[in-house]
Protein backbone atom coordinates (compact mmCIF):
# COMPACT_ATOMS: atom_id res chain seq x y z
CA UNK A 1 0.00 0.00 0.00
CA UNK A 2 0.99 3.74 -0.38
CA UNK A 3 3.31 5.12 1.99
CA UNK A 4 1.96 8.32 3.05
CA UNK A 5 4.49 11.03 4.49
CA UNK A 6 3.87 12.59 7.64
CA UNK A 7 2.38 16.16 7.42
CA UNK A 8 3.99 19.24 8.72
CA UNK A 9 7.65 17.51 8.69
CA UNK A 10 10.39 19.80 7.40
CA UNK A 11 14.10 19.86 8.09
CA UNK A 12 15.93 21.51 11.00
CA UNK A 13 16.53 24.52 9.86
CA UNK A 14 15.83 28.08 10.98
CA UNK A 15 12.55 29.67 11.12
CA UNK A 16 11.87 31.84 8.29
CA UNK A 17 14.82 30.25 6.13
CA UNK A 18 12.75 29.07 3.11
CA UNK A 19 11.14 31.51 0.85
CA UNK A 20 14.27 34.32 1.82
CA UNK A 21 15.86 33.29 -1.68
CA UNK A 22 17.78 36.09 -2.98
CA UNK A 23 16.60 37.99 -6.04
CA UNK A 24 19.57 37.95 -8.12
CA UNK A 25 20.23 34.23 -7.08
CA UNK A 26 16.67 33.79 -8.36
CA UNK A 27 17.61 35.48 -11.64
CA UNK A 28 20.32 33.84 -12.14
CA UNK A 29 19.01 31.02 -11.67
CA UNK A 30 16.03 31.85 -14.49
CA UNK A 31 18.99 32.50 -16.96
CA UNK A 32 20.91 29.63 -16.13
CA UNK A 33 18.18 27.22 -16.61
CA UNK A 34 16.87 29.42 -19.98
CA UNK A 35 20.66 29.18 -21.72
CA UNK A 36 20.50 32.73 -21.54
CA UNK A 37 23.11 34.02 -19.14
CA UNK A 38 26.01 33.58 -21.31
CA UNK A 39 27.70 34.66 -24.85
CA UNK A 40 30.12 33.88 -26.92
CA UNK A 41 32.32 37.16 -27.30
CA UNK A 42 33.79 35.47 -30.55
CA UNK A 43 30.46 34.61 -31.97
CA UNK A 44 30.13 38.25 -34.42
CA UNK A 45 33.79 37.34 -35.87
CA UNK A 46 32.77 34.21 -36.48
CA UNK A 47 29.89 34.16 -38.10
CA UNK A 48 31.31 37.10 -40.15
CA UNK A 49 34.42 34.53 -41.22
CA UNK A 50 32.20 31.58 -42.03
CA UNK A 51 29.90 33.91 -43.85
CA UNK A 52 32.51 34.07 -46.22
CA UNK A 53 33.85 30.87 -46.62
CA UNK A 54 30.60 29.83 -47.34
CA UNK A 55 30.69 33.06 -50.58
CA UNK A 56 33.33 31.30 -51.61
CA UNK A 57 32.57 27.59 -51.77
CA UNK A 58 29.13 28.76 -53.75
CA UNK A 59 30.99 30.15 -56.39
CA UNK A 60 33.67 27.31 -56.55
CA UNK A 61 30.35 24.79 -56.70
CA UNK A 62 30.09 26.44 -60.23
CA UNK A 63 33.04 26.26 -61.20
CA UNK A 64 33.64 22.54 -60.17
CA UNK A 65 30.42 21.18 -61.90
CA UNK A 66 31.48 23.13 -64.99
CA UNK A 67 34.68 21.66 -65.03
CA UNK A 68 33.61 18.63 -64.48
CA UNK A 69 30.53 18.49 -66.68
CA UNK A 70 33.17 19.43 -69.62
CA UNK A 71 35.45 17.39 -68.68
CA UNK A 72 33.73 14.35 -68.40
CA UNK A 73 31.84 14.89 -71.89
CA UNK A 74 35.80 14.99 -73.25
CA UNK A 75 36.79 11.89 -71.55
CA UNK A 76 33.33 9.49 -72.60
CA UNK A 77 33.33 10.50 -76.25
CA UNK A 78 37.48 9.05 -75.79
CA UNK A 79 40.66 11.49 -77.35
CA UNK A 80 40.37 9.79 -80.74
CA UNK A 81 36.83 10.89 -81.75
CA UNK A 82 37.96 14.25 -82.20
CA UNK A 83 35.38 16.98 -83.53
CA UNK A 84 35.33 18.20 -87.33
CA UNK A 85 37.00 21.01 -86.29
CA UNK A 86 40.08 19.41 -85.18
CA UNK A 87 40.01 17.24 -88.55
CA UNK A 88 39.25 19.85 -90.74
CA UNK A 89 42.31 21.19 -89.15
CA UNK A 90 44.64 18.19 -89.35
CA UNK A 91 43.85 18.28 -93.53
CA UNK A 92 44.69 21.69 -93.97
CA UNK A 93 48.37 20.91 -92.52
CA UNK A 94 48.00 22.37 -88.95
CA UNK A 95 49.86 21.01 -86.07
CA UNK A 96 48.51 20.11 -82.34
CA UNK A 97 45.06 18.46 -83.09
CA UNK A 98 46.08 15.03 -82.39
CA UNK A 99 44.18 12.89 -80.17
CA UNK A 100 47.40 13.26 -77.72
CA UNK A 101 46.57 17.25 -77.91
CA UNK A 102 42.98 16.04 -76.93
CA UNK A 103 44.05 14.62 -74.27
CA UNK A 104 45.84 17.31 -72.98
CA UNK A 105 42.98 19.41 -73.02
CA UNK A 106 41.12 17.14 -70.76
CA UNK A 107 44.27 17.25 -68.78
CA UNK A 108 44.07 21.13 -68.60
CA UNK A 109 40.76 20.77 -67.51
CA UNK A 110 40.93 18.33 -65.36
CA UNK A 111 43.58 20.59 -63.57
CA UNK A 112 41.42 23.29 -63.08
CA UNK A 113 39.12 20.89 -61.79
CA UNK A 114 41.61 19.50 -59.21
CA UNK A 115 42.72 22.67 -57.56
CA UNK A 116 39.23 24.01 -57.26
CA UNK A 117 38.50 20.43 -55.50
CA UNK A 118 41.76 20.97 -53.46
CA UNK A 119 40.56 24.82 -52.45
CA UNK A 120 37.01 23.65 -51.60
CA UNK A 121 38.04 20.91 -49.48
CA UNK A 122 40.52 23.42 -47.61
CA UNK A 123 37.67 25.61 -47.06
CA UNK A 124 35.40 22.51 -45.64
CA UNK A 125 38.37 21.10 -43.44
CA UNK A 126 38.66 24.91 -41.65
CA UNK A 127 34.86 25.69 -41.81
CA UNK A 128 33.93 22.47 -40.04
CA UNK A 129 36.65 23.37 -37.01
CA UNK A 130 35.14 26.63 -36.80
CA UNK A 131 31.20 24.96 -37.02
CA UNK A 132 30.79 21.77 -36.90
CA UNK A 133 29.09 20.14 -32.99
CA UNK A 134 30.21 17.53 -30.88
CA UNK A 135 34.06 17.25 -31.78
CA UNK A 136 37.57 18.26 -30.69
CA UNK A 137 37.78 21.09 -32.46
CA UNK A 138 37.71 25.07 -32.16
CA UNK A 139 34.07 25.44 -31.45
CA UNK A 140 34.00 22.91 -28.73
CA UNK A 141 36.74 24.36 -27.15
CA UNK A 142 34.99 27.89 -27.68
CA UNK A 143 31.80 26.97 -26.70
CA UNK A 144 33.28 25.06 -23.25
CA UNK A 145 34.79 28.61 -21.89
CA UNK A 146 32.35 30.90 -22.63
CA UNK A 147 29.70 28.31 -21.16
CA UNK A 148 27.38 27.84 -24.26
CA UNK A 149 28.05 24.36 -23.95
CA UNK A 150 28.20 22.77 -20.58
CA UNK A 151 29.99 19.20 -20.89
CA UNK A 152 32.61 17.50 -24.16
CA UNK A 153 31.30 14.30 -25.91
CA UNK A 154 31.97 11.39 -23.83
CA UNK A 155 35.56 10.97 -25.45
CA UNK A 156 36.79 14.37 -24.91
CA UNK A 157 38.73 15.43 -21.93
CA UNK A 158 38.29 19.03 -21.64
CA UNK A 159 36.82 21.26 -18.71
CA UNK A 160 34.39 23.82 -19.08
CA UNK A 161 33.45 27.12 -18.30
CA UNK A 162 32.31 26.17 -14.35
CA UNK A 163 35.21 24.04 -13.86
CA UNK A 164 37.58 26.64 -15.33
CA UNK A 165 36.21 29.02 -12.61
CA UNK A 166 36.04 27.25 -9.96
CA UNK A 167 40.25 26.56 -10.47
CA UNK A 168 41.05 30.19 -10.98
CA UNK A 169 39.13 30.97 -7.83
CA UNK A 170 41.09 27.58 -5.82
CA UNK A 171 44.39 28.73 -6.91
CA UNK A 172 43.83 32.47 -6.60
CA UNK A 173 42.30 31.81 -2.75
CA UNK A 174 45.34 29.06 -1.90
CA UNK A 175 47.95 31.44 -3.27
CA UNK A 176 46.41 34.54 -0.91
CA UNK A 177 45.94 32.76 1.91
CA UNK A 178 49.67 31.74 1.84
CA UNK A 179 50.70 34.90 1.06
CA UNK A 180 51.89 34.18 -2.44
CA UNK A 181 52.38 37.26 -5.53
CA UNK A 182 49.21 37.55 -7.02
CA UNK A 183 48.89 36.11 -10.61
CA UNK A 184 46.07 36.51 -12.73
CA UNK A 185 45.17 33.82 -14.00
CA UNK A 186 42.17 33.93 -16.12
CA UNK A 187 43.31 35.53 -19.03
CA UNK A 188 45.22 32.14 -19.30
CA UNK A 189 42.15 29.54 -18.19
CA UNK A 190 40.50 31.33 -21.03
CA UNK A 191 43.25 32.29 -23.38
CA UNK A 192 41.35 31.91 -26.47
CA UNK A 193 38.24 33.93 -25.46
CA UNK A 194 41.16 37.19 -24.72
CA UNK A 195 43.01 36.38 -27.80
CA UNK A 196 41.04 34.87 -30.43
CA UNK A 197 39.87 37.80 -31.88
CA UNK A 198 43.43 38.38 -33.88
CA UNK A 199 43.60 34.68 -34.92
CA UNK A 200 40.05 35.51 -36.63
CA UNK A 201 40.85 38.52 -37.83
CA UNK A 202 43.64 37.15 -39.92
CA UNK A 203 41.73 34.41 -41.25
CA UNK A 204 39.37 37.11 -42.59
CA UNK A 205 41.67 39.03 -43.83
CA UNK A 206 42.82 36.05 -45.98
CA UNK A 207 39.52 34.96 -46.70
CA UNK A 208 38.52 39.01 -48.18
CA UNK A 209 41.17 37.83 -51.20
CA UNK A 210 39.13 36.08 -53.87
CA UNK A 211 40.49 33.42 -54.99
CA UNK A 212 38.68 34.07 -58.47
CA UNK A 213 40.38 36.93 -58.89
CA UNK A 214 41.69 36.10 -62.18
CA UNK A 215 38.45 34.93 -63.77
CA UNK A 216 36.11 31.85 -64.13
CA UNK A 217 35.33 29.09 -66.12
CA UNK A 218 32.24 29.24 -67.40
CA UNK A 219 32.74 32.42 -69.49
CA UNK A 220 35.54 30.59 -71.31
CA UNK A 221 33.44 28.26 -73.13
CA UNK A 222 36.21 26.02 -73.24
CA UNK A 223 34.15 23.16 -74.98
CA UNK A 224 32.09 25.24 -76.89
CA UNK A 225 35.95 26.64 -78.47
CA UNK A 226 37.27 23.17 -78.95
CA UNK A 227 34.45 21.93 -80.31
CA UNK A 228 33.76 25.20 -82.89
CA UNK A 229 34.39 24.97 -86.94
CA UNK A 230 37.84 25.49 -88.10
CA UNK A 231 38.25 28.49 -90.07
CA UNK A 232 41.33 28.31 -92.14
CA UNK A 233 43.78 31.58 -91.32
CA UNK A 234 41.79 32.28 -88.00
CA UNK A 235 44.25 33.77 -85.33
CA UNK A 236 43.83 34.31 -81.54
CA UNK A 237 41.19 32.83 -79.97
CA UNK A 238 39.23 32.85 -83.59
CA UNK A 239 41.03 29.55 -83.93
CA UNK A 240 40.09 26.31 -82.83
CA UNK A 241 41.27 25.48 -79.43
CA UNK A 242 43.11 22.84 -78.57
CA UNK A 243 45.28 22.28 -75.82
CA UNK A 244 48.11 24.96 -75.78
CA UNK A 245 45.13 27.69 -75.95
CA UNK A 246 43.04 26.01 -73.04
CA UNK A 247 46.38 25.78 -71.08
CA UNK A 248 47.02 29.09 -71.80
CA UNK A 249 43.58 29.90 -70.42
CA UNK A 250 43.31 27.62 -67.57
CA UNK A 251 46.42 28.12 -65.46
CA UNK A 252 46.36 31.93 -64.92
CA UNK A 253 42.44 31.24 -63.35
CA UNK A 254 43.74 28.05 -61.43
CA UNK A 255 46.73 30.15 -59.92
CA UNK A 256 44.81 32.32 -57.16
CA UNK A 257 43.46 28.62 -56.14
CA UNK A 258 46.88 27.60 -55.18
CA UNK A 259 47.92 30.64 -53.19
CA UNK A 260 44.43 30.14 -51.60
CA UNK A 261 45.10 27.09 -50.74
CA UNK A 262 48.21 27.50 -49.38
CA UNK A 263 47.51 29.61 -46.46
CA UNK A 264 44.57 27.40 -44.96
CA UNK A 265 46.58 25.04 -43.20
CA UNK A 266 48.32 28.23 -41.27
CA UNK A 267 45.00 29.65 -40.11
CA UNK A 268 44.15 25.48 -39.30
CA UNK A 269 46.92 25.39 -37.18
CA UNK A 270 46.21 29.31 -35.61
CA UNK A 271 43.30 27.65 -34.12
CA UNK A 272 44.54 24.67 -32.99
CA UNK A 273 47.24 26.57 -30.75
CA UNK A 274 44.83 28.39 -28.90
CA UNK A 275 43.58 24.64 -27.86
CA UNK A 276 46.97 23.20 -27.39
CA UNK A 277 48.07 26.83 -25.21
CA UNK A 278 44.66 26.88 -23.26
CA UNK A 279 44.81 23.28 -22.23
CA UNK A 280 48.84 23.19 -21.18
CA UNK A 281 47.80 25.75 -19.13
CA UNK A 282 45.31 24.17 -17.35
CA UNK A 283 47.31 21.31 -16.85
CA UNK A 284 49.45 23.57 -15.32
CA UNK A 285 47.88 25.38 -13.12
CA UNK A 286 46.21 22.06 -11.68
CA UNK A 287 49.59 20.68 -11.31
CA UNK A 288 50.54 23.64 -9.33
CA UNK A 289 47.21 23.36 -7.03
CA UNK A 290 48.30 19.68 -6.75
CA UNK A 291 51.68 21.26 -5.68
CA UNK A 292 50.60 23.39 -3.48
CA UNK A 293 48.06 20.88 -1.58
CA UNK A 294 50.90 18.39 -1.17
CA UNK A 295 53.60 21.15 0.01
CA UNK A 296 51.37 22.15 3.01
CA UNK A 297 50.53 18.73 4.00
CA UNK A 298 54.10 17.88 3.86
CA UNK A 299 54.52 21.55 6.01
CA UNK A 300 52.02 19.77 8.62
CA UNK A 301 54.34 16.50 8.82
CA UNK A 302 57.72 18.10 9.14
CA UNK A 303 56.63 20.19 12.18
CA UNK A 304 56.10 16.80 14.36
CA UNK A 305 59.23 14.96 15.34
CA UNK A 306 56.93 11.68 14.75
CA UNK A 307 56.26 12.01 11.07
CA UNK A 308 59.05 13.53 10.29
CA UNK A 309 61.27 10.96 10.98
CA UNK A 310 59.81 9.30 7.71
CA UNK A 311 61.31 12.36 5.89
CA UNK A 312 64.35 12.62 7.43
CA UNK A 313 65.56 8.92 7.95
CA UNK A 314 62.96 6.90 5.48
CA UNK A 315 61.97 8.71 1.67
CA UNK A 316 63.06 12.39 2.04
CA UNK A 317 65.67 13.53 -0.75
CA UNK A 318 68.09 15.55 0.49
CA UNK A 319 66.76 18.53 -0.44
CA UNK A 320 63.73 18.07 1.77
CA UNK A 321 66.12 17.61 4.01
CA UNK A 322 68.02 20.34 3.46
CA UNK A 323 64.42 22.48 3.90
CA UNK A 324 63.59 20.87 7.05
CA UNK A 325 67.06 21.35 8.19
CA UNK A 326 66.68 25.33 7.67
CA UNK A 327 62.93 25.44 8.41
CA UNK A 328 64.33 24.00 12.03
CA UNK A 329 67.33 26.58 12.45
CA UNK A 330 65.05 29.18 11.52
CA UNK A 331 66.91 29.76 8.39
CA UNK A 332 63.32 30.06 6.83
CA UNK A 333 60.29 30.25 7.66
Amino acid sequence: MPITFTGGLKPDFPDNSFGSEKTHVKQLGVDLIAGTAFKNPLASALSTLVARIDTIQTALAVEISTSLSEKTTILNRGFSSLPQGWQDAVADGQLGYSHHNMSDVYEAIDDYYDHAVTLNEHLTTLKNYLTQADVDNFKLHNELLCGLDDAPPQNIEKPNQVALMGIARSITDLENNHGITFTNYLTGLFGALFTGDVTIAAAQTHMNTDPLSAGTYQPLSVLTNVDKSYVSGATGDARVWNDDIVESKLTPLFAPFIAHSAQQPTHLAAFTAHITDDMAYYRMVLAKIKSYVQAYQVSGHIKDPYYRFMYTDVFGHDDIQQTITDLANGDID
